[in-house]
């Protein structure tokens, strides 16, 4: 017959103290490179979003400032309006829609492309769309493009420019879709470029 154990005595002589110390030590230890992993991702996160927030801010601004859409619609609605006799007297080359612009117009999103996953799904989305869309348009009124050589046909401006504008909805949504919270780190608002204010001035 086997002895019973006494486990009071085991339990009795336990230093709990030891134990303890030894989980919390080893817990550290494991968990340590995780937290640090957690604060270097919210960190790139913070970046990618800053800057792509910013670029996407400033193409926007430009499009508004130079008036691009508002060109396309006119262009759009000019020819809309004309009887084909009409259209028979004009040259291509008199209804052109020239912007050079150059490859890196998107150098953050070109930057930052491969780490677009560190932002939400819904967000990825906007910016990967409205990238693409501004690539289409620039396409068309960039040398080469059917806008950029001439073209009389409405069509062709009414598709720039609802292209255009879809972009630029991707792009104010996108931007307002980034709550104030987001730019509050350690009491200071950080703006789009990653610059820190305080009581509205830089610091």
């Amino acid at each position: 017959m086997i002895d019973a154990v006494d486990w009071t005595a085991v339990i009795t002589g336990v230093d709990w103290t030891t134990v303890l110390v030894a989980l919390v030590t080893g817990l550290t230890a494991a968990g340590g490179p995780y937290l640090i992993w957690l604060k270097q991702a919210k960190s790139e996160r913070r970046s990618v979003r800053a800057a792509l927030l910013a670029e996407v801010s400033a193409l926007i601004e430009i499009v508004e400032i130079r008036g691009y859409l508002r060109d396309l619609r006119a262009a759009e609605a000019t020819l809309s309006n004309l009887e084909q006799w009409q259209l028979d007297t004009l040259s291509s080359d008199d209804f052109q829609f020239q912007v050079p612009i150059g490859e890196h117009y998107n150098r953050v999103y070109q930057s930052n492309v491969n780490r677009l996953g560190s932002l939400s799904a819904r967000e990825a989305r906007m910016v990967v769309r409205f990238y693409q869309l501004a690539d289409s348009v620039k396409a068309d009124i960039s040398e080469g493009g059917v806008l950029f050589s001439g073209s009389l046909g409405a069509e062709d401006f009414k598709d720039a420019a609802d292209i255009l504008e879809t972009a630029m909805e991707l792009g104010r949504q996108f931007v307002d879709s980034t709550p104030w919270w987001q730019f509050w780190h350690r009491g200071h608002f950080v703006d789009a470029g990653s610059d820190v204010k305080s009581g509205g001035s830089s610091q």
